[in-house]
């Protein structure tokens, strides 16, 4: 396809205070399913300017946008992370307006001339976006809106858009780059749009550069704006840049990393119970993950630290393995993809699921007791803002994370009540390594080393 530079500008569109519109149902159809909508990421398709008796065409159109996208690297590999649904909303006009101060009757606002550029196709309703969703799938993590014009233009922010031009589909896939993975245009916008992102940076230390793991590799370098060369882009030919190109490596590794902010690999466990009687030759130890496909997941199983199995989601350990007294094992799961890149000798997206297990003789039988059953997982790392620390726990009692510097000094402290997701606020500390450390019940869980950049 032939070269065109973007004139697309990305717009963060907040929702606003304004009181929302009255709540409604409208059809939901669902496009992609790989589970329940509180596990893997869910992607919504809205269209507005589609007449009542167009939603059909643009039911059509979702679904083939959905297909689109997952033949897209690196989307293709993680499809089993995502769900995908439509929602129709008929308007009663077709198409978008062409002026923000001349709205048409179309459902959502959709007008280009946003911010006085003419490809700027923004839909201008966000009360009405919301309250869509809020009623109709309030679980959705990521929306994307068709827009029925064939009219060039798009945008990013909080909802992707689109019109329906011939290049529409790519369009597409560089409006999600922005919305989904927070990636800067890699054109030049203006200097209103320029800041520090996963693809931009003023940086031209080589040690400190943010996708410094790519530098030199795959035609990552560090690329002066023509108009403005104290800004640098990763590479000449990204999608980010232009039409018909895919995404480079550092994007392409941003859209990994939104992805597992998201949803992680690890659904559950096996066995999740407190006691039970050994009455068979062997345990049955599981997990139950969701692999990208093909499978770049690393599982390595330790039975008091032995290497007792690789490579496997389960394993049958016999009871003849375990000592009186306490027993440790434990599986740690490793993305190893070549897409993420680890820092020296760190991995990236690594979990740890462990069984302490206590052996006694009661008699002429045996019983293993689980003391503790953990899954944890932390991503970024390296972090740069935020640490996602995502924790699987049935037992009951508050969980700590604490945070170490590298002197061995407490520099943050956390208290949550319940199992789920942590945050960790990483921005102010400055770069180094840090420890950190996951504990409930005066037992540690699981500690990790963090690279802040």
């Amino acid at each position: 396809m032939k070269h065109i530079y973007y004139l697309l500008i990305t717009v963060l569109l907040l929702a606003p205070a304004q009181k929302q519109v009255s709540g409604q149902a409208f059809m939901v159809d669902t496009i992609l399913y790989q589970g329940d909508v509180d596990y893997p990421i869910n992607l919504v398709i809205l269209g507005d300017g589609f007449l009542e008796s167009e939603m059909q065409e643009f039911r059509d159109l979702a679904e083939d946008y959905t297909d689109l996208l997952f033949t897209v690297v690196p989307f293709i590999k993680f499809k089993s992370f995502f769900n995908a649904f439509s929602i129709s909303t008929p308007s009663n006009e077709q198409g978008a307006a062409t002026d923000p101060d001349q709205l048409i009757d179309n459902y959502f606002g959709s007008t280009f001339g946003f911010a006085g550029i003419d490809r700027l196709l923004v839909p201008t309703n966000n009360a009405r976006v919301v309250s869509v969703l809020a009623d109709n799938l309030p679980e959705y993590d990521q929306v994307f809106m068709l827009v029925n014009s064939d009219t060039y233009g798009g945008s990013g922010g909080w909802v992707a858009t689109a019109s329906l031009h011939e290049d529409a589909p790519e369009i597409a896939l560089h409006e999600l780059g922005h919305s989904f993975a927070d990636l800067a245009d890699e054109y030049w916008a203006g200097d209103q749009y320029a800041h520090e992102a996963i693809n931009m940076t003023q940086e031209t230390n080589l040690d400190y550069l943010k996708w410094s793991n790519w530098y030199g590799d795959q035609g990552i370098g560090l690329y002066a704006h023509a108009e403005s060369p104290s800004w640098f882009r990763p590479h000449q030919s990204c999608i980010m840049r232009f039409l018909g190109e895919p995404f480079c490596a550092v994007c392409r590794e941003g859209i990994i990393e939104s992805i597992y902010a998201r949803s992680s690999p690890f659904k559950g466990f096996e066995p999740d119970i407190s006691t039970f009687d050994l009455t068979t030759d062997s345990v049955l130890f599981k997990l139950d993950l969701n692999h990208p496909e093909p499978t770049s997941l690393e599982r390595m199983w330790y039975l008091n630290h032995t290497i007792i199995g690789t490579g496997v989601d389960s394993i049958a350990v016999p009871s003849g393995e375990f000592v009186n007294g306490n027993n440790q094992l434990f599986v740690t799961v490793t993305d190893t993809s070549s897409w993420i890149r680890p820092y020296e000798d760190e991995s990236y997206h690594q979990l740890e699921v462990s069984w302490t297990v206590n052996v006694e003789t009661t008699g002429t039988g045996q019983q293993i007791e689980i003391l503790n059953r953990s899954a944890i997982s932390i991503y970024p790392n390296p972090v740069h803002d935020q640490l996602y620390i995502r924790i699987m726990e049935h037992q009951a009692g508050a969980i700590y994370t604490e945070l170490y510097d590298s002197q061995g000094k407490l520099v943050q402290k956390s208290e949550q009540l319940s199992s789920g997701l942590h945050i960790l606020h990483m921005n102010a500390l400055p770069s180094g390594f840090y420890m950190i450390r996951v504990s409930q019940n005066n037992k540690q869980l699981f500690s990790r080393i963090v690279i802040k950049q």
